[in-house]
């Protein structure tokens, strides 16, 4: 995986780490969507992106979020400004808890002002929400 890539995903994840739904959401490229439970949900603006990390946020937050980390899986570069990456992730709870751990694959594209997220496939958290009463 190219560094720079590599950094993006770095800051993706801390942005996370700070529980901050709006910088998650600027790592994202508009129009962008996201794939989950057999559902694509598409954003055409900043604005939906923003409100749907915000509240994912919350939710870690009030679960007893600490931190998370990744550890890269298959990456497929696909030209000069679009690659597939998938992160095997791993978070942390201040309550206790076992760590999730799931996968989450990321189809990414290179903008002006640098890579971002332009569809992410949450293939295997939202399993754990269900199974945690999420």
């Amino acid at each position: 995986m190219p560094n720079d890539i590599h950094q993006f995903l770095q800051r993706y994840r801390d942005a996370f780490n700070a529980l901050d739904g709006a910088a998650v959401a600027r790592l994202y490229a508009i129009p962008s969507g996201i794939a989950q439970d057999r559902q694509y949900t598409h954003w055409s603006s900043f604005e939906p992106i923003r409100s749907n990390m915000e509240a994912l946020c919350e939710q870690y937050r009030q679960r007893g979020y600490v931190r998370a980390d990744f550890e890269p899986g298959a990456f497929v570069p696909q030209g000069d400004d679009h690659a597939v990456v998938d992160l095997k992730w791993t978070i942390e709870w201040s309550t206790g808890a076992d760590p999730w751990k799931f996968g989450t694959t990321y189809n990414l594209v290179r903008t002006d002002t640098g890579w971002r997220v332009l569809l992410c496939t949450a293939y295997s958290e939202a399993r754990l929400h269900r199974a945690r009463g999420g």
